[in-house]
């Protein structure tokens, strides 16, 4: 990953995650809060396709590729080659690509459980999030000493990268640990933290690993300490337009979902995303209408006519 398409890779990767997560997010909140449903949380989003009224887990198959693609560059450019004294050659792999292969190894994981749980696989609810959790939890590590003895330049790019991941575990974990009924905002600061953390895979590209100047040197910067202030000054600047991002993102997703609230005035390729709203076990979101005070109210004993009447009102599911 020493190079520009190193850091490019898991940037966009990243980047598009993220932005999807902002999309789904919003978008299914403003469905939810209409229909006056509790919003539920999950790993991922299906993708929808329009014109055959599928649902699709694009999500999955590109993180699978592009954690497929990343493992094997790293394990093709790792290969060492080293001759000793005796000229006896021998291999091995570099550590620092056996760290990017490790970190892909794990996002790659993520993808096959998410795959699973989109063909309703019997697996436990919210697996894709503890999932997603150690995948992330294990890549903090990794890059937390990924910098050992290199310059405070480098160390400073990556110790911001790791806050942004860790910022990335605490939303996740969040998600899990808030009551019921659940929040949207965890899931909108995951999202948030997982495209600022791909836009600064691109920063740290830009800086040491730019294909417009040499690659930068701590050694020869005359002004090291200009440098390093600069880097938060950066990192404050993608904070915030990224949020910018985000609230645009809310104010689109706003008025597309205006487009699905009269499901009987639209055809079935236009009414998929009601749809997605459903309460189904199938899906996997069990646990939102289990507590729906909304969708199943207690029981109530109506006296009539001399004797007890028990009637329970159960309403529609989303």
């Amino acid at each position: 990953m020493g190079s520009f398409p190193g850091h490019a890779l898991p940037g966009s990767i990243f980047i598009f995650l993220g932005l999807w997560w902002m999309h789904s997010a919003w978008l299914r909140y403003f469905i939810c809060r209409y229909r006056q449903k509790p919003y539920y949380v999950s790993i991922s989003f299906p993708f929808h396709c329009c014109s055959a009224g599928l649902k699709l887990p694009l999500e999955s198959f590109i993180v699978l590729f592009g954690t497929s693609l990343g493992i094997v560059v790293e394990l093709g450019t790792g290969l060492e080659k080293t001759v000793d004294q005796d000229g006896i050659s021998s291999y091995s792999f570099a550590a620092n690509n056996l760290q990017h292969f490790t970190m892909y190894f794990m996002f790659f994981l993520v993808g096959i459980v998410e795959l699973l749980q989109h063909y309703h696989i019997a697996l436990p609810s919210h697996i894709g999030v503890v999932v997603g959790i150690l995948a992330f939890s294990a890549e903090g590590l990794l890059f937390y000493f990924h910098v050992h003895a290199r310059d405070p330049v480098d160390i400073q790019l990556h110790i911001l990268l790791v806050l942004s991941i860790g910022a990335i575990i605490i939303s996740s974990i969040c998600e899990l640990a808030q009551p019921q009924p659940k929040q949207v905002y965890p899931t909108l600061m995951r999202a948030y933290f997982t495209v600022l953390q791909g836009s600064w895979f691109y920063q740290i590209a830009f800086i040491l690993y730019s294909p417009f100047h040499a690659h930068y040197d701590f050694a020869n910067d005359p002004v090291q300490h200009r440098t390093l202030m600069l880097i938060s000054y950066y990192f404050v600047w993608h904070m915030s337009i990224i949020l910018l991002i985000l609230l645009l993102f809310a104010i689109g997703s706003y008025y597309l979902s205006k487009r699905y609230r009269h499901v009987a005035d639209l055809g079935y390729e236009q009414s998929f995303l009601i749809h997605e709203t459903n309460i189904d076990i199938s899906d996997n979101y069990q646990d939102a209408a289990e507590y729906d005070v909304n969708m199943i109210n207690s029981e109530k004993k109506v006296l009539t006519n001399g004797r007890t009447e028990e009637k329970m009102n159960i309403g529609n599911s989303l």
